[in-house]
Order: C-alpha cells, then sequence, then structure tokens
C-alpha cells in the first residue's frame, strides 16, 4: 500500500536513526515524522517521489537527502588554522584560512551546509589558489 503525505518525514537510509531520545523527542514534537529504514532505490512517478521503506512504499511531492557530515578540521586546527567550537574553519570572502596557502571549502568550513553551496565554495578556491600562485609565479596559459 502506498501512502501520500505532506508531512515532514525523516528517513534513515540504511537502519535506525542515530539520535539521542532528546533529538527524538524534538522532532517528534516538531511534527517530523520519523521512518528507520533501510529504503531501497528512489524513483519517481506520476510527478510524485516514490520512496520504498520497510513501512511501506511513500509518495513525495520533493525529497531533500540529508547525508550528514563528520568535519575533518583536526590537521588543520592542529597547525593552527583557526576554527570555530564546532571544528569548522573559519575562511575569509575568497576560502582562505587562516593559514596562508591553505583553503577550505564544503562542510569543513564555517557556512551553509549543502553540496550545490560547497561546489561554489571549491570553485571560488579554486580560482583564488591559482590567484594566489599567480602573484609568486607567472603562471604561463
Amino acid at each position: 500500500m502506498r501512502t501520500y503525505t505532506k508531512d515532514v518525514t525523516l528517513i534513515a537510509t540504511d537502519g535506525d536513526h542515530d539520535l539521542s531520545e532528546d533529538e527524538k523527542l524534538r522532532l517528534a514534537a516538531a511534527g517530523v515524522v520519523m521512518i528507520d529504514g533501510p529504503c531501497a532505490p528512489l524513483r519517481t512517478e506520476n510527478a510524485q517521489v516514490v520512496v520504498p521503506t520497510p513501512r511501506g512504499e511513500l509518495e513525495f511531492d520533493s525529497v531533500y537527502p540529508a547525508l550528514g557530515s563528520v568535519i575533518r578540521s583536526e590537521l588543520a586546527m592542529a597547525i593552527g588554522a583557526k576554527g570555530t567550537n564546532d571544528g569548522c574553519l573559519i575562511v575569509d570572502d575568497h576560502q582562505r584560512t587562516s593559514i596562508p596557502g591553505l583553503y577550505a571549502a564544503g562542510d569543513v568550513a564555517k557556512g551553509l551546509d549543502q553540496i550545490s553551496h560547497a561546489m561554489g565554495e571549491a570553485g571560488v578556491a579554486a580560482v583564488t589558489i591559482r590567484n594566489d600562485l599567480a602573484v609568486q609565479n607567472v603562471l604561463l596559459r
């Protein structure tokens, strides 16, 4: 049986949700439906996204994949890069960290944690690296 929902639903892709009891209570209080996985590959059908789960197939208007992240900034912070209390590296508008020659983008950098945003940050970092290197040595095209 297929269920159509307009609620916000959090589906664990591989198994049980890895959430504390407090987190589960807060999500439930906010009206978020939690479904343990695993979920099978998604498909579209009649302008809906169909998500096969152990509870059956669910239909949604849209799906936002949230993969989570583990910030891996220990090495950068060990050499003195400035960061936040949660481990994100602090960068300037060109993705430079506080260590000359060290750049950061994506989940490791303080800012918006979204794939499309991280791709933009990576592009900014790449151009900045090229321009910073060009100041040191003439780069040929």
